[in-house]
């Protein structure tokens, strides 16, 4: 198989379909990292008796960089216990290379890990398949290697002996449509990580592994045991539990609870949105304008030198400052807004305020309302962890939307909330297509 006219197979680590995970580079990285830092922090320690006799007890902060020291010392240990209880642990792939359209199915055998301790109550072993997408940001001495998770599912594979130890076996079903893994893998560029996780009573195990995946409706030959369907069911059964909940009239919900406190008083309905429903997104705002506050606050003082140096200082603060003033408004207007939304049989009201005072009323009849809709209106978290949240729009006979349900986590409960609203009112649902 070609990619980018490339040979994929020329690639380091893909040339069987048995892939080696990067434990070891992951165990002298670590071991760098705890002598490099240790060696820049221990001199903090003889110079704290000096500074506290002096009186200087905000020296005291400076322990953090020792004790960042140790606990990296313990990661290095920790990581050096794992690699030499199990070796190296290959993953064997079928098909090879997994199949983007197709499977993506693998093998594990590990001869250190009894089948006992495998299949124990306690123990929980997790495999996670990701495709990512790897770039550079920043500039100059600030730029620095990031990730963003474009899919990602995650199971537990089946545990099956092997010899004196354990086999593990999985496969995924991947979806057309993603980005195929990169060859050279420099700048910015996709690929596929499989990550193993055993945590047991005794010494656990973490191991990441870069596999080949292309375009291909390539079927697994030798492996059976579908990790997808139960991730599949399993989102299934939680959706058909959310349904049944909101149809009953039951709100107290994940999806639901955190943003939104219901009341049903027969003939009518409230609905509120409480102020500081959005906490994490409030302290990021609060962060943004801060740090360009700071920045814009200092630009502005050394510009005020004047000269042609302060001039181009003026001129590129000004966008830090466009940020500075959006964000900050973003930080005074998130935790505080709120929206009330009555439903009965005169209408629909929805009120937002600020701090309780009055920004915008939205008013219409029942008899005005052409049907409702979810929209996204972002996301939190990434992978397997990423929750996306939307809002229900009623739309009138004149096209206009008017917003009664806000930050409602999760799709599938969004929509079942949005059916319910619907059908309490009296009109349709327009279906919202998902974005891949």
């Amino acid at each position: 198989m070609q990619s980018g006219n490339h040979d994929w197979q020329s690639r380091k680590g893909w040339e069987s379909a048995q892939i080696r995970s990067n434990a070891k580079r992951g165990v002298y990285g670590f071991w760098f990292m705890a002598v490099f830092w240790n060696a820049i922090s221990t001199p903090v320690l003889f110079a704290i008796p000096d500074e506290l006799k002096s009186g200087n007890w905000a020296i005291l902060v400076a322990l953090l960089f020792p004790i960042a020291g140790l606990f990296i010392i313990y990661k290095a240990v920790q990581a050096t216990r794992a690699y030499r209880h199990y070796g190296q642990v290959l993953l064997e792939l079928d098909p090879y290379p997994a199949a983007i359209g197709g499977h993506m199915g693998a093998t594990v055998d590990i001869s250190r890990l009894a089948y006992s301790d495998a299949t124990a109550a306690e123990s929980d072993i997790l495999v996670k398949l990701e495709c990512v997408y790897s770039y550079v940001s920043g500039s100059g001495k600030n730029r620095s290697r990031r990730e963003r998770i474009q899919w990602a599912e995650q199971g537990r594979p089946h545990i099956g002996l092997a010899g004196q130890g354990t086999r593990l076996s999985f496969r995924f079903d991947v979806p057309e449509g993603l980005p195929e893994a990169d060859v050279e893998q420099s700048g910015e560029y996709h690929f596929w990580r499989l990550t193993l996780k055993v945590d047991i009573d005794g010494v656990d195990l973490e191991r990441h592994y870069n596999i080949p995946a292309f375009s291909s409706s390539e079927q697994s030959r030798h492996i059976r045991y579908d990790l997808s369907q139960p991730v599949r069911e399993e989102r299934e059964r939680e959706s058909e539990e959310a349904r049944m909940a909101i149809a009953s009239g039951q709100f107290d919900i994940p999806g639901l609870s955190r943003a939104m406190q219901y009341e049903d008083f027969g003939s009518s309905i409230k609905m509120v949105f409480p102020m500081f429903r959005n906490k994490v997104l409030s302290l990021v705002a609060a962060v943004f304008a801060g740090g360009f506050s700071f920045a814009s606050y200092k630009m502005i003082e050394l510009a005020s030198d004047g000269g042609a140096f302060g001039i181009f200082i003026a001129l590129f603060c000004l966008p830090f400052a466009i940020v500075a003033v959006i964000s900050t408004l973003v930080t005074l207007y998130l935790p505080f807004n709120r929206l009330v939304v009555t439903i009965d049989a005169q209408g629909i009201k929805a009120l937002r305020s600020w701090m309780y005072i009055p920004i915008k009323i939205h008013r219409r009849a029942l008899s005005e309302i052409k049907n409702l809709n979810i929209k996204r209106t972002g996301s939190t978290g990434e992978g397997v962890d990423k929750i996306e949240h939307y809002k229900v729009l009623a739309t009138d006979q004149k096209g206009q939307t008017i917003p009664i349900a806000l930050d409602l986590d999760g799709r599938d409960v969004s929509q079942h909330f949005c059916d319910y609203l619907a059908k309490r009112i009296g009109v349709v649902v327009k279906q919202d297509t998902p974005k891949a």
